[in-house]
């Protein structure tokens, strides 16, 4: 398993971990899971990257979290919890292993190295959920638009980025006419070339000054 997290566990950890899971193939776009529609299934992620959305009730939402191969989605099955209020979007197709949420539940219980490596991810990706949060209330469409590809960035396989500007819209939780002209900024200032909603990165450093961030350094990949 080609995952950061399972790289976290010990040898015997990873080996109960991956006799319990089944390779398989996301589409983009894809949902997994959304609170009228729980799966119960943890995904490990190793090519692909899903978006955490909290959906309001006429379809609009706003993305408060990004997973790619540095983690899983789900794992609050393993807790005993439900969906919550997030839908798991499938922002970028690819591989991953999934396992039954209950199965994982019952062997944490006997494996507590196993609880605490998957907490300690929770809790750090709680903090990246508590950030993106603050920005869409502080920062301009600009500045999200930069943090947003810069984050797509640090979970992705891949130079390029495939972001739609509908795609980025739903995530940011704007019009898509104001990504639109974000876009086109960021393009003008030498910072991406974008073209046919592929998006290449020109200028990390000037992408973190636009978003007004630092590098990840918070125990995820570095953006």
């Amino acid at each position: 398993m080609h995952n950061g997290l399972a790289a976290k566990l010990s040898d015997e950890d990873l080996h109960l971990l991956e006799r319990r899971c089944e390779p398989v193939e996301l589409n983009t776009g894809d949902i997994l899971a959304a609170p009228h529609q729980p799966s119960g299934h943890v995904h490990f992620l190793t090519s692909s990257s899903v978006a955490l959305v909290v959906r309001h009730t006429d379809g609009s939402g706003l993305a408060v979290g990004l997973a790619g191969r540095e983690g899983a989605v789900g794992l609050q099955h393993v807790l005993g919890q439900g969906p919550g209020n997030l839908t798991l979007h499938v922002q970028r197709g690819g591989k991953a292993f999934r396992a039954d949420g209950d199965t994982l539940r019952r062997l944490v219980a006997r494996r507590s190295t196993m609880l605490r490596t998957f907490a300690i991810y929770l809790w750090v990706f709680s903090q990246e959920v508590a950030q993106l949060a603050a920005v869409s209330q502080s920062q301009d469409i600009k500045a999200r638009l930069a943090n947003w590809i810069l984050l797509s960035h640090a979970r992705n396989t891949h130079e390029d980025l495939f972001l739609t500007h509908a795609h980025l819209a739903d995530m940011l939780g704007v019009r898509r006419a104001g990504v639109t002209l974000a876009a086109v900024e960021l393009k003008t200032m030498g910072l991406v070339d974008y073209r046919r909603g592929r998006v290449h990165i020109l200028d990390l450093d000037g992408l973190r000054a636009v978003a007004r961030r630092p590098a990840l350094n918070n125990g995820l990949p570095r953006a």
